[in-house]
């Protein structure tokens, strides 16, 4: 009973997360703000200009391996992110389309009428390969009007780029376009690894380590990911940078960040918080980057994974 109870309640969250990713990927042709791509990489740093104007991205859709710089220009009302998510070598949208979407949109729906044994049979239906999907890493969460900066390298592959964050109904912002299918050639950009100023490390059991004070200024900042594990979501855990107005706002943050809870997580956000970027979920051992100019005041690097202040999942610290 046990297992089944767990393996139940795994699903539960699954539907939360998992849905909204591939459900969209049908409501795409219906969203205006979805266009064909014009935005061209900047060849000479191979910076990859990504636009979100509402609830779309603006990028291309072919890009070469190699480390790769994100340049996230959030220009909509909302706060959003970016991670990419790599398929197993011979999956493409149309394998989600076909052999995904249904079992999950019929999930779903039974989910929302409190069907859980028939969202269960539906759960059933997932293919095997849904559990070979890498994290491919991406921008972390940015504020509104905002540009965001994370450099990653990017393998060779078929990748689905999304940002869940949810809306005040509770339902994620993939369902309204924000999805999109990368492809990576074998092609490589020759580009070399990033330097940087300060390192931050991150693991399940030391949580993120960082210095407690930092000059005011402009930084590139390395993000170690000395292991990685999926959590109660189905999800690794990230780093994203969060400036408070004051230190009484990290349980502010901590209680939005926790997407395991269904009324957390959406917008508009709580005041006192301004997101900054970051870097989202790599695999173990991985290296990502991320700029960022530091003014005086109070910040916070955090996790976006349940209960993170209570498993050390978050640094605070001040910029002078």
């Amino acid at each position: 009973m046990y297992a089944v109870s767990n393996f139940k309640k795994s699903l539960l969250v699954l539907s939360i997360f998992i849905v909204p990713l591939i459900s969209c990927k049908n409501d795409k042709e219906n969203n205006p703000n979805q266009k064909e791509d014009n935005i061209e990489a900047n060849n000479t740093e191979n910076i990859i200009e990504v636009v979100t104007n509402e609830m779309d991205f603006q990028i291309p859709s072919r890009l070469k391996s190699g480390w790769t710089t994100f340049r996230y220009n959030n220009k909509s009302s909302e706060t959003h992110f970016f991670i990419f998510e790599k398929m197993p070598e011979g999956i493409t949208i149309d394998n989600y389309n076909n052999e995904l979407v249904p079992p999950f949109k019929a999930a779903f729906n039974h989910l929302i009428n409190d069907e859980v044994e028939k969202a269960m049979e539906e759960f059933e239906k997932v293919p095997a390969w849904w559990n070979d999907v890498k994290l491919g890493g991406g921008v972390g969460l940015i504020s509104p009007k905002s540009v965001a900066e994370s450099t990653i390298y990017m393998h060779p592959g078929t990748y689905v780029m999304e940002c869940y964050v949810r809306m005040p109904n509770g339902m994620p912002h993939a369902f309204y376009g924000m999805l999109k299918e990368i492809q990576v050639t074998e092609e490589t950009n020759d580009l070399k690894e990033p330097s940087y100023d300060h390192q931050i490390s991150i693991s399940s059991q030391e949580g993120i380590t960082f210095q407690d004070s930092i000059k005011a200024g402009n930084y590139q900042l390395a993000i170690n990911f000395k292991d990685q594990k999926q959590y109660e979501t189905l999800l690794g855990h990230d780093v994203n940078l969060v400036r408070l107005d004051n230190i009484s706002k990290l349980d502010t943050l901590g209680r939005w960040i926790n997407a395991a809870n269904i009324k957390a997580f959406r917008t508009p956000i709580p005041e006192g918080l301004t997101f900054l970027g970051g870097v989202e979920d790599l695999e173990e051992g991985e290296t990502g980057y991320f700029k960022t100019q530091l003014k005086q005041g109070t910040y916070v690097l955090i996790s976006e994974i349940p209960n993170a202040i209570d498993r050390n999942m978050y640094k605070t610290f001040k910029v002078y």
